[in-house]
């Protein structure tokens, strides 16, 4: 059984949760479990981004600023 994780929000953003939980047939705590699953994915999906990043600034494998707006200024140039 998972365990308990006990959390205080403001009443107004309870007001809504209360709502939403029965607009969709829920109990508050089957939302915000559901919504912590999704900030957790989101984050981990994040922290692993920023380590390839910085992994591949570590290799050098970078592409220069500069490089990166005369791609960008071109890329527009021919959008016109």
């Amino acid at each position: 059984m998972p365990d308990d994780v006990a959390i205080s929000i403001p009443s107004e953003l309870d007001e809504k949760l209360s709502r939403l939980a029965s607009a969709r047939g829920k109990s508050k705590s089957r939302l915000v479990c559901e919504a912590l699953a999704e900030f957790v994915v989101s984050e981990e999906a994040f922290a692993a981004a920023v380590a390839e990043g910085r992994a591949a600034v570590d290799a050098g494998d970078v592409i220069d600023h500069d490089e990166v707006m005369r791609e960008v200024d071109a890329l527009l140039a021919r959008k016109k």
